[in-house]
């Protein structure tokens, strides 16, 4: 396979949790969250990278958030070009209902 390069000028650190009940008003009670790395290209590189491929994933990388998300790659086996964002990386939070 050859190498692929994957570009991903809006990635996002994903964090996903979860509730015995999501409802308006009251506090939640969340479980631990999990990370992963997110974004259209982000995603295509990680599965490349799992189907056995060479892949990179030139990525726009700002703040915590945005090391957070290389580490994750780099964790994964997928090589980072990373190119500086003007702000802080974005961070998707997801809760979601155990019912």
């Amino acid at each position: 396979m050859p190498d692929i390069l994957t570009v991903t000028l809006n990635p996002a650190l994903d964090l996903a949790t979860s509730a015995p009940k999501v409802e308006p008003g009251p506090k939640l009670r969340c479980a631990p969250a999990s990370a992963e790395p997110g974004g259209g290209g982000v995603n295509v590189a990680r599965a490349v990278a799992i189907m056995g491929g060479s892949a990179r994933a030139m990525v726009a990388l700002g703040g915590p958030n945005g090391q957070a998300l290389a580490g994750l790659l780099a964790k994964e086996g997928v090589e980072v070009v990373e190119v500086a964002a003007p702000g802080e990386t974005r961070l998707s939070f997801a809760v979601t209902d155990d019912r």
